[in-house]
């Protein structure tokens, strides 16, 4: 599927790397780090692919190059094309944003859009669409693209991004192209490809933009020099790291107090509990989770209190909305109670003051663990809690948008904590046991440093 001469578009290794998966994979996802030359390769490949297809004598095809808004469009695409291009190839036209290609060459035209508003796409069909900066678009937007993907006589379209990490839809990008986890029901889960691409992997960059990316703050260079996704600029939570707070689940004392929190939700949205139990130095463990969408808010109760059985809890914090009827016949927190979810205490409102509290419990130092760690088997809380981001207009908070409700219910029950700490420690050979485990955690963290 390679038809542009390298002599033309100069190609790195991994620009060439990524241009070779196009043929093999449906979902194409190039970058994590600055300086890859992600957004070069987005406009290349499109004109590579109408090329392609020219050859097997398809012509007037039509692609689509999305960014977030206009503005970001001209600075990273449409001010490259006049000086990149040559005229022997095509013409931009200004007036509608949009790249033909000669007739000579096949006519194919590499429209550039923006995504401020998707729908107005919806009769729109594209043979291949690239969006530039896929992590600053929902999973919505993505979802509707990829219905806009068809065009007559191309049985093999392509979606191809290219992104760093962080923004909105860090989560659900990272979920998918990295961790492979998909939602249910989808069928094309082997066509997802992930190729890394680091400012080292680009031999047109010069010494000083190396020595600007080495110059930043250790968090936004682990992100973008490294491409680590598990840190990125406007992270809520820089304190979370996984080996820090994450820990194998072991059997949990009779002695020390448990809890439950819930941020339960309708059929159509995900409701998220965690169970929680606290120890003598005061360090609390969330050791189970239920997560879920598509059922109904009593089939998430009686699930609650199936995976409850045999423990007794302090209390359970719910939503304070949960009190509310709204016009219905009876309020969520009375759903739940006669399923058998009992002490509901209403959420706190202030969620400034909760966040400060995750914020504290979160925080570690080289001598010291965090105050609150997680079981392993607690997938949704460990893979969302690292994706949220900040309110752009209210740093002090979370953006709603991002996938919240674990980190929602977490602030819930750290808001009620006073002094729910057991009064007696383990027996001696118990205690001393969990004290080795816990400098165990500690050595091995600062010796992988």
């Amino acid at each position: 599927m390679i038809s542009l001469d390298k002599d033309l578009w100069h190609p790195t290794p991994k620009q060439l790397e990524a241009a070779k998966a196009v043929k093999d994979y449906k979902y194409i996802l190039y970058g994590g780090a600055m300086g890859g030359g992600k957004s070069y390769w987005l406009r290349w490949q499109l004109i590579d692919l109408l090329l392609y297809w020219a050859s097997e004598g398809k012509s007037g095809i039509r692609v689509a190059l999305f960014c977030e808004d206009y503005p970001s469009l001209k600075d990273r695409q449409i001010s490259k094309i006049e000086y990149e291009l040559p005229v022997w190839l095509g013409t931009l036209n200004r007036s509608d944003y949009e790249y033909k290609l000669n007739p000579e060459y096949g006519g194919g035209v590499v429209c550039f859009r923006n995504l401020d508003d998707p729908s107005k796409y919806q009769s729109s069909e594209f043979a291949a669409i690239a969006v530039d900066e896929l992590t600053k678009n929902k999973y919505e937007v993505f979802s509707f693209l990829r219905t806009r993907l068809r065009w007559p006589g191309i049985e093999k379209t392509k979606f191809i991004a290219a992104s760093n990490p962080g923004g909105i839809g860090h989560a659900w990008v990272k979920k998918i192209f990295m961790d492979h986890e998909f939602e249910p029901g989808e069928r094309e889960q082997d066509q997802f490809h992930f190729i890394p691409a680091k400012a080292k992997d680009n031999q047109h960059l010069t010494q000083s933009y190396f020595d600007s990316l080495e110059g930043l703050p250790e968090e936004m260079r682990r992100a973008f020099v490294e491409g680590d996704w598990n840190i990125f600029k406007g992270q809520f939570f820089t304190e979370w790291r996984e080996d820090r707070h994450v820990v194998d689940p072991f059997t949990i004392p009779d002695s020390w107090p448990r809890f439950r929190s819930i941020d339960p939700s309708g059929r159509d949205g995900i409701t998220s509990c965690h169970w929680y139990a606290v120890d003598w130095n005061k360090r609390i463990f969330i050791y189970r989770e239920h997560y879920g969408k598509g059922l109904d808010a009593d089939q998430h109760a009686r699930e609650i209190a199936r995976l409850s059985e045999g423990e007794d809890y302090k209390y359970t914090v719910i939503d304070s909305a949960a009190f509310s009827k709204v016009g219905l016949p009876e309020t969520i927190a009375e759903v739940y109670l006669r399923c058998g979810i009992n002490n509901l205490v209403p959420s706190s409102k202030d969620r400034i003051a909760g966040w400060d509290a995750v914020h504290r419990y979160l925080r570690w130092s080289e001598t010291e663990s965090p105050s609150l760690q997680v079981f392993r088997t607690c997938n949704n809380l460990i893979r969302t809690i690292p994706t949220l981001i900040f309110d752009e207009h209210k740093v002090e908070d979370v953006d709603t948008d991002g996938e919240d409700h674990a980190a929602d219910e977490l602030r819930y029950f750290l808001q009620t904590l006073r002094d729910q700490y057991p009064q007696q420690p383990m027996n001696k050979l118990e205690r001393y046991l969990y004290d080795i485990k816990q400098k165990e955690e500690s050595f091995n963290f600062n010796y992988k440093k």
